[in-house]
């Protein structure tokens, strides 16, 4: 008996650890992708959706995506057939999907939206069905404050559920603004993290060159150095960007224009000062200062 339960209990664990697992391969395979390695990559995710262990929306998509740019990016004599069945797949999961831009060359791009145009009539009723799911969950989110409402009127609270609204303009926003909006505070330290110790590398790069250049340039001795200054100035610009890129397609994935926040209940008897809905979701102000010899201009952002 005892090892049975052993068994059952190994039974009911291994598709956590597949999970687990899953996640782990899935960053992994989006490594590989960012250092060109498609092969590695695709190899990887094709495993991942072939076993079917890939858990949610966003991970089936961006496996699908994965797979579907590297066999587009590839030699194969079927690369373009394959390509359209990965993005096909991604398709069904959001219709609306578009590659970005910024991160995708313009031929990948077009051949997506050619192969979303090809097969319009079929992606038509999902759409609409999740259109209908989306008012669903809209209707089901007004019905909860309304129930929140009435639980706090009932218990003699002051004050009720509040809708906190988001500013969309946060989500185009460097040092992990959008982030910090959408509630994920720790990707949005770590974002902001990443940015200002890349920012300020490569401004530091810059203002140790310009620095070492002088009037009459760059001594002999000094050419070396100033060659390795550059290309970490350059290297740690574009850790900055391409964190900020990152940021604002993760803050654009998971924006939500309102939020439901219930207020507190009552302690002890005492009635707290309900919570009050900010007026705008960001606050962006201009910001000045003084420095030696010269001035400092900022933006303020308050959430």
């Amino acid at each position: 008996m005892k090892s049975l339960l052993v068994s059952l209990l190994l039974l009911l664990c291994l598709p956590l650890a597949a999970r687990a697992d899953a996640g782990s391969d899935l960053r992994r395979a989006k490594d590989y992708f960012e250092y060109g390695e498609y092969e590695r990559a695709r190899g990887i995710v094709e495993q991942l959706l072939q076993q079917n262990v890939l858990a949610s929306d966003e991970q089936l998509i961006d496996a699908n995506r994965i797979a579907g740019l590297a066999w587009f990016y590839g030699d194969s004599p079927d690369r373009l057939p394959l390509a359209e069945r990965y993005f096909l797949q991604l398709l069904s999961i959001e219709p609306e999907y578009r590659l970005d831009p910024f991160f995708t060359p313009p031929a990948a791009v077009q051949f997506f939206e050619e192969v979303k145009a090809a097969h319009e009539s079929q992606l038509k009723p999902i759409r609409e069905q999740r259109k209908v799911a989306k008012e669903a969950r809209r209707a089901e989110q007004e019905a909860r404050r309304r129930f929140l409402e009435d639980q706090q009127r009932n218990s003699g609270a002051t004050g009720g559920p509040f809708v906190e609204r988001h500013n969309f303009a946060l989500v185009f926003l460097p040092l992990g603004a959008g982030q910090f909006q959408n509630g994920d505070d720790s990707a949005g330290i770590a974002l902001a993290a990443v940015q200002v110790v890349s920012g300020l590398t490569s401004a530091l790069s810059y203002l140790a060159i310009e620095n070492m250049r002088g009037d009459g340039g760059f001594s002999r001795s000094e050419v070396g150095t100033a060659q390795v200054l550059d290309t970490v100035k350059w290297a740690s610009a574009a850790v900055f960007y391409g964190a900020w890129g990152y940021g604002v397609v993760d803050a654009w994935r998971n924006y939500e224009p309102e939020v439901v926040r219930p207020a507190a209940r009552p302690l002890g008897g005492r009635s707290p000062a309900p919570p009050q809905p900010p007026a705008s979701a960001g606050a962006v102000a201009p910001q000045l200062g003084a420095l030696p010899g010269g001035g400092m201009v900022g933006v303020g952002i308050g959430f």
